[in-house]
């Protein structure tokens, strides 16, 4: 694919997600659809995918074996499907990375904000001697 042609699909990609948001918040549901959010689920479908491209190369392989079959298209099919799992999985790392990078920052700063709650203050009371 060329790559105007992924930057097109991208921004509609982008657009499908900001209308997305935009109805999310007139019905009153816009925390299920942060961003986060989104990206949880992005990576729940992506696991999702990936298991039934582990089944699918399970069933080639099995026909192959009982079967026997050697055939072209077969072995094709099988190679193609094999960059398919490879490009999942390298799309699971990159959100395995994403969902650390973000729960590191969101740990950092319950720290910070634990740490100013938990300082001992020192108040003055100004009254009448």
């Amino acid at each position: 694919m060329s790559s105007k042609k992924i930057k097109a699909q991208m921004r509609v990609f982008q657009e499908l997600e900001n209308q997305l948001l935009i109805q999310a918040d007139k019905l009153g549901v816009k925390d299920d659809y942060n961003p986060i959010k989104i990206k949880e689920m992005e990576y729940d479908a992506l696991k999702n995918h990936l298991l039934s491209f582990y089944s699918e190369r399970s069933n080639i392989e099995y026909e192959m074996q009982v079967l026997g079959t050697d055939k072209k298209e077969v072995l094709i099919k099988l190679e193609k499907l094999e960059i398919y799992i490879k490009r999942a999985e390298r799309l699971l790392d990159m959100y395995k990375k994403y969902f650390g990078k973000v729960f590191k920052t969101q740990n950092e700063e319950k720290e910070k904000i634990e740490k100013f709650l938990t300082k001992s203050r020192i108040s003055v009371s100004v009254g009448e001697n």
